[in-house]
């Protein structure tokens, strides 16, 4: 696969390349990785949860009554 950068691209991919001490293409590579483990992240299915019970409302209005009290 053939990717093409501009010149600012270029110059900074081979920058951070410099300083990690890699090549720019194992950047690239690591890049798009990194990307895809993301992407994965992501796409995950949710971690299913208990249903929650909430308070009815005149019991809710009660309690902060009672907090706001003490």
């Amino acid at each position: 696969m053939n990717v093409e950068l501009s010149f600012e691209q270029r110059a900074r991919l081979e920058l951070i390349a410099l300083h990690a001490g890699k090549p720019a293409a194992e950047m690239l590579v690591e890049a798009v990785q990194f990307l895809f483990d993301q992407d994965a992240q992501l796409c995950a299915p949710a971690i299913p949860v208990e249903a929650q019970t909430f308070l009815p409302e005149p019991e809710l209005e009660a309690r902060i009554a009672r907090i706001l009290r003490h």
